[in-house]
């Protein structure tokens, strides 16, 4: 059994450790070797900020679980970075991690009240939970400003490279911090999945009587993954504040911030590390240089369309595939 266990930590090793630093590398030399405009830097941030969301959105489903309220990490991260940004001074490098902890918080109540919850029980509940939040931002007018949203915010920062000078706050500065965040990411969670946790939670997601039984805490393990899960949703949020710099209650406690990662995850690969990230970085420029010019009330019918198409033909996801025919 061990010698089983360790063929299969090898091989997932050299395929997604090799799918992350090239990955990483084609994503670092697309700008300096096409002609690419802010445009094209703002889409492709963004689909790596997708990509980030949908890993984090994985770390939880890894255990089995269905969440369709990470819209309220997500924007409770927002909120958290733009108020101590403008309200109280806290430098942009400061108040992202922040986020990252109040999203984290945010976490641990709805762990707290949702986790004993299995299958769709848990989806619904984590779905109306997002409320809580947003009802709370939306009214809290004399802090957040409510349904006004908060405009004006500072510049996400940028990565200063030694070779080549950016513009403070210049699409590829923010670009390559944000692909810099991503790979952090994917080597966090490249590095959970071959952990002893990750196996743990694989195995509740696999038999959960037989794990408890074997001395695994299934509850203290499910509410570890969604902590960690709301951490990078919520530090993604606030680099999402940052980047657009306009944030209001409807824009970032949208269901869409809970269904696309998710929707990315199920293409990708839903228990595969890289999967999900794969599937953000495709279909996401794909929606917006193809689709978005085609149809721009309905370009958004890509998402149903590949899940659909995942679905039927790769129900394993993308990632599986390709590791298969490699």
């Amino acid at each position: 059994m061990q010698a089983l266990l360790s063929t299969i930590r090898k091989t997932f090793s050299r395929a997604d450790m090799g799918g992350l630093f090239v990955g990483s590398a084609v994503l670092f030399c697309l700008p300096l070797i096409l002609p690419v405009n802010d445009y094209v830097l703002q889409v492709l941030t963004h689909a790596l900020l997708l990509a980030i969301l949908a890993m984090a959105w994985n770390v939880l489903g890894l255990c089995g679980a269905i969440s369709l309220g990470h819209a309220a990490f997500f924007g409770v991260g927002s909120y958290t970075s733009a108020l101590l940004s403008m309200n109280l001074g806290f430098t942009v490098w400061l108040s992202i991690p922040l986020a990252g902890i109040t999203a984290a918080a945010v976490g641990l109540l709805m762990g707290l009240v949702c986790t004993r919850l299995r299958g769709a029980y848990f989806a619904l509940a984590t779905l109306a939970f997002v409320e809580i939040p947003k009802v709370i931002t939306d009214n809290w007018d004399s802090l957040t400003r409510g349904s006004l949203g908060l405009v004006g915010l500072p510049k996400f920062p940028s990565l200063q490279l030694p070779f080549w000078q950016l513009q403070y706050g210049s699409a590829a500065g923010s670009y390559y911090l944000v692909l810099l965040y991503g790979f952090f990411i994917g080597s966090v969670v490249l590095c959970l999945f071959r952990s002893n946790f990750g196996l743990a939670l694989e195995a509740i997601r696999e038999e959960e009587i037989a794990a408890a039984a074997v001395g695994i805490s299934v509850k203290r393990f499910r509410l570890l993954a969604l902590l960690g899960s709301a951490a990078i949703t919520g530090i993604g949020g606030g680099c999402y504040a940052h980047l657009i710099r306009y944030i209001e209650p409807d824009l970032v406690y949208s269901l869409r911030f809970s269904t696309v990662p998710m929707i990315f995850a199920l293409c990708g690969g839903r228990f595969t590390a890289l999967g999900p990230a794969l599937a953000a970085l495709l279909i996401y420029p794909l929606d917006q240089f193809v689709f978005h010019p085609l149809l721009p009330a309905g370009h958004e019918f890509v998402y149903g369309l590949v899940l659909i198409i995942t679905i039927l033909f790769m129900p394993e996801g993308l990632w599986s595939k390709l590791r298969r025919t490699t």
